[in-house]
């Protein structure tokens, strides 16, 4: 089956982790003071110092890398983590709820630390000494308490740019912050857990905390919207921040955040109860219109047990929920379906993939099952020196006391944006209660470099002969938003099925494959349907020929109907014959000629309405422009000009019946007497010779 590969590095020089001696895919930091107590100690060590890894952080100064990390160790277990940040493919930004900022430095070519930044120069300076929620970025940093409704808005005044702050790693002293406190609508002197989620141009910040509808109020004073609300939208403008409006959900909110495709929508999941006692969850979206949160649109979903964590892909078309149960409940907003599996284990915390291919599912213990987007499970494996994948990667196994996850963060920069020569590699950090830091690092592919994308996952799909995965995702994928990957995953499954003999399965596959070009939901735009029509109706035109030497006539029926080409028809009434099937043979033949019909009756339509202004065409006689249809109508369609297939201007073949009319009315209709042709300066020989090359059986040969 298709594996991810991954190795794992816990920063951290506490003997608080059991990693065997045979797994070279897991990594610790050891202290030179530490007792050797492992068999192959040294072994192991100079096999990490010889991939130019760390085995024993070094403690030269400025970096004091080895004081700096233990100093981390104790600051993780006394604070919590309140944000995670990842500034740059190798620098990440953990804020803690005293308000401490610790900058990691990661390797270019492995996972190690480099260097660590402990920036305590904000401590002590808010509102409060504990922080329960913040939110860091390069223009200003806002921080909530869980006793108070006011927040503090930290502005930096003397940030630099936006590309010099992506690069430099500073203390905040350095950029002057200013702190502003607002205070904000909603209940007063109540302990909660206010979160924030910023626009895609950070002018705008949303304030959301958890309700439960059925909680009690106070009778008097009277509470007003302003104390019932629970989503709150700052605008914010340099130093300056001001609340732009506030509302109340009609629902308990679970999750809030803004879009990261439309700077004034929010997205909302909520949870009520039903009157059998169901849980029913609401998936909203709201906008911001003219300052005013207004919700537009509602989905609604039974559940059988409640809801531990959610997430949408970065297309924000699909909502991934997770279950107490152990369950995995998938909505697709395009296609308006709903999939349920189970999952390995509980699901606690769920992170989308950047490219939104596959999504990783976690456990509160640490534990990671991996999922495509159509929720077919994937392996994963450390790296070994014998490949060994699992359908869990248990990292819980590596620690001596049980941990406790709270998040995992995806790092959001393609590994290709560095400008160094370093490891094509993709970082995901685990946040641990009382720590340890934490990340998992998977390989990809070294030669195509596609970053887990649905192209490449297809390719694996087929490589380890998973057709029917492979199929799956297909069906996930938007045509209208990324046509080019659809058409090529379509086109990679639908040649390689067609390489094999034909059997049900096969067959199965192959409808599949086409129905999400013919027959999708929801339909597809006009725009594409024209883009991709002609190479996909030639892959349509294989699959019925290879139906017809499995002698499916159904099905070759059937998807002739779909083409609705003459030369379809023609081919099975040939077949039928030779098979014995002479009512099917009969049937073909009349749709032929209705074919015929139909496409005669409309090329007289467009003619009895054009209107010519030269006298070219009037000048011709015409048994010559009869001899341009026959001539055409020989033609193969894949070797016809595209105005003469697209437009239906010329009629397909005419039936010997018809030709042996022409002929007697016509008594020099020929095919062969060009000499009308000197009319109009063309010489007859050339026009022979071009319509000889198309009619030959190599033409095209070459480029195919």
């Amino acid at each position: 089956m298709v594996s991810c590969l991954c190795e794992l590095y816990i920063w951290s020089l506490r003997n608080l982790y059991a990693i065997p001696d045979s797994v070279i895919g897991c990594h610790s930091y050891h202290d030179k003071v530490n007792s050797k107590e492992q068999q192959y100690y040294e072994e192991k060590q100079q096999y990490i110092e010889a991939r130019d890894m760390v085995w024993s952080p070094r403690n030269k100064r400025p970096e004091k890398l080895r004081d700096n990390l233990k100093d981390v160790e104790d600051l993780l277990s006394q604070f919590h983590c309140v944000d995670v940040r990842w500034k740059s493919k190798q620098i990440l930004q953990v804020v803690l709820s005293n308000g401490c900022i610790i900058s990691f430095v990661v390797s270019a070519h492995s996972g190690d630390v480099e260097k660590i930044l402990l920036d305590k120069s904000m401590v002590g300076k808010f509102y409060s000494d504990l922080i329960s929620c913040a939110h860091l970025t390069d223009q200003f940093l806002i921080a909530s308490f869980p006793d108070s409704n006011k927040l503090d808005y930290v502005y930096f005044t003397k940030r630099p740019s936006i590309v010099d702050a992506a690069k430099r790693l500073d203390k905040l002293a350095a950029w002057e912050p200013k702190i502003i406190q607002v205070d904000i609508p909603g209940p007063k002197g109540r302990r909660l857990d206010r979160k924030f989620s910023a626009n895609i141009h950070h002018d705008h910040i949303l304030v959301w905390w958890m309700t439960a509808s059925d909680e009690a109020w106070p009778w008097s004073p009277m509470s007003t919207d302003k104390d019932r609300a629970n989503l709150v939208v700052l605008h914010v403008n340099g130093p300056s921040v001001d609340v732009l409006h506030f509302t109340r959900t009609e629902s308990d909110p679970l999750h809030a955040k803004f879009s990261h495709l439309q700077s004034q929508r929010l997205f909302t999941v909520e949870h009520s109860t039903g009157s059998r006692g169901e849980i029913i969850l609401h998936s909203c979206i709201y906008n911001i219109i003219k300052g005013k949160i207004q919700r537009t649109s509602i989905i609604s979903i039974t559940l059988k047990s409640n809801i531990v964590c959610e997430s949408r892909n970065p297309a924000e078309d699909k909502l991934l929920l997770g279950c107490v149960d152990g369950s995995l409940v998938m909505h697709d907003d395009q296609k308006k379906v709903t999939q349920i599996t189970r999952c390995a284990l509980k699901p606690a915390c769920i992170a989308w993939h950047p490219t939104g291919t596959i999504v990783f599912v976690a456990s509160g213990r640490g534990d990671i099952q991996i999922f495509d987007m159509a929720l077919s499970p994937l392996r994963i494996q450390l790296v070994e020196e014998d490949p060994n994948s699992e359908r869990l990667l248990k990292i819980s196994r590596f620690f001596r006391f049980p941990p406790v996850l709270n998040k995992i963060e995806w790092c959001p920069f393609d590994p290709q944006c560095i400008d160094s020569t370093t490891d094509y590699v993709d970082s995901l950090y685990f946040v641990f209660d009382k720590g340890p830091p934490l990340l998992l690092q998977f390989h990809l592919g070294v030669v195509s470099r596609e970053r887990f994308s649905s192209s490449e996952l297809v390719k694996e799909y087929i490589k380890f002969k998973q057709l029917d995965e492979a199929v799956s995702l297909l069906s996930c994928l938007n045509w209208d938003s990324d046509g080019p990957t659809c058409y090529y995953c379509l086109s990679t499954i639908a040649n390689h099925l067609l390489r094999l003999p034909l059997n049900a399965e096969r067959e199965a596959q192959l409808e599949t494959t086409l129905a999400t070009f013919y027959s999708p939901t929801p339909p597809i735009s006009e725009a594409i349907i024209f883009e991709y029509r002609d190479p996909i109706s030639r892959l349509a035109r294989r699959f019925f020929h290879h139906l017809l030497r499995y002698a499916r006539f159904d099905k070759a029926f059937l998807l002739a109907v779909d083409i609705g080409a003459r030369d379809l028809y023609m081919d099975i009434y040939y077949m039928a014959l030779d098979k014995g099937e002479t009512a099917l043979a009969d049937v073909a033949k009349r749709k032929a000629h209705q074919v015929d019909t139909e496409s005669l009756d409309g090329i007289n339509g467009i003619d009895s309405e054009l209107t010519l202004d030269d006298g070219y065409i009037q000048e011709l006689p015409e048994h010559t422009s009869q001899y341009q249809q026959s001539t055409t109508d020989r033609l193969p369609r894949s070797r016809q000009h595209p105005w003469q297939h697209d437009r239906d201007y010329c009629p397909p073949s005419l039936s010997n019946q018809n030709i042996a009319q022409n002929q007697n009315n016509h008594h020099n209709s020929f095919p062969g007497d060009l000499s009308e042709f000197d009319q109009l300066g063309i010489s007859s020989d050339l026009v022979s010779d071009y319509t000889n090359a198309l009619l030959s059986p190599s033409f095209g040969q070459h480029g195919e």
